[in-house]
């Protein structure tokens, strides 16, 4: 009996330090969110000191394990206007893949989401020079992934993304996206506008909104990302030609998405199992047959 209240003891006590911990993480995160609020009242008339200061709050991420181990990711936030519309839609689309957002689902990601409304805060209210975002921490990267959480809030966070670009041209970045109108219109306020002219240091990874159904590519998609209900409608889109992701790490396909040699001259499909519980993948199966069905009508 003694050691069974020993055992609630600790298990108590550790709980109570992780909240502790959790909650001086909240207390120093807020205190960055309000300073980036505080400079950009002002957003007109910044000066150069606060330019620099908006840069060093921004978070930039190495992925030490996980699907993207070895990867750097500059992100947006789930919870930006962007992703909530998305997700509200998804309510009552069950093959509407915002319905399942990791980022959501997962509590534990709360100090990322919080990192990460950082970079939306910033990047979508302030356009960077070139020179302002080499001072960005990314002299070891090899790899950058946009948007590993969130997506494009607006033209101006595309902007700053296309001119970090830019100001790394010995990286490779994987931009992933759904908001293409935000993509778009970056693109074009910064002269591209055919896909000879993108960056060649970049692939452009466009997601699929449907479960099982690839997206119609806009025409700077290098890739379109689509998620498939179960293992037989996966590898069969493998076998039609899709890249087998699969949840996979990176590493293990050799960093497809990043690395490929030369800019595919049609966009090309990647397939990825739906990562969900069993109850809710036989109900993904009974509206994917479904929708598929009206499509064979």
């Amino acid at each position: 009996m003694k050691k069974v209240i020993m055992a609630a003891e600790e298990e108590a006590a550790k709980k109570a330090a992780n909240e502790k911990k959790l909650q001086s993480m909240r207390n120093n995160l807020q205190k960055l969110e309000n300073r980036a609020n505080e400079i950009l009242q002002h957003k007109e008339s910044l000066t150069a000191a606060e330019r620099r200061e908006l840069l060093q709050i921004l978070n930039i991420s190495y992925h030490m394990t996980g699907k993207i181990q070895g990867i750097f990711s500059i992100d947006s936030w789930a919870g930006c206007a962007f992703c909530e519309k998305m997700r509200a839609a998804a309510e009552n689309l069950i093959l509407m893949i915002c319905r399942y957002c990791y980022a959501a689902a997962d509590s534990w990601k709360e100090a990322a989401w919080r990192r990460h409304k950082l970079n939306a805060i910033i990047f979508s209210n302030v356009l960077f020079t070139i020179e302002e975002l080499q001072t960005l921490p990314l002299y070891a990267a090899r790899m950058v992934r946009f948007n590993e959480d969130g997506d494009t809030v607006n033209q101006t966070m595309a902007q700053n993304y296309l001119r970090i670009t830019r100001a790394f041209p010995a990286i490779r970045f994987g931009y992933f996206f759904k908001n293409a109108a935000a993509v778009e219109k970056g693109l074009h306020a910064e002269g591209i506008f055919t896909r000879e002219q993108l960056p060649q240091n970049v692939r452009f990874i466009q997601s699929s909104v449907l479960i099982g159904f690839p997206a119609k590519p806009v025409w700077f998609a290098d890739y379109v990302f689509t998620v498939f209900p179960d293992e037989k409608t996966t590898a069969d889109a493998i076998a039609a030609g899709a890249w087998a992701c699969n949840g996979r790490k990176c590493s293990d396909c050799g960093f497809h998405c990043y690395l490929s040699a030369e800019r595919p001259a049609e966009p090309q499909n990647i397939a990825e199992l739906l990562r969900c519980s069993k109850a809710m993948r036989a109900a993904v199966l009974q509206a994917y047959a479904a929708e598929k069905a009206k499509h064979a009508a």
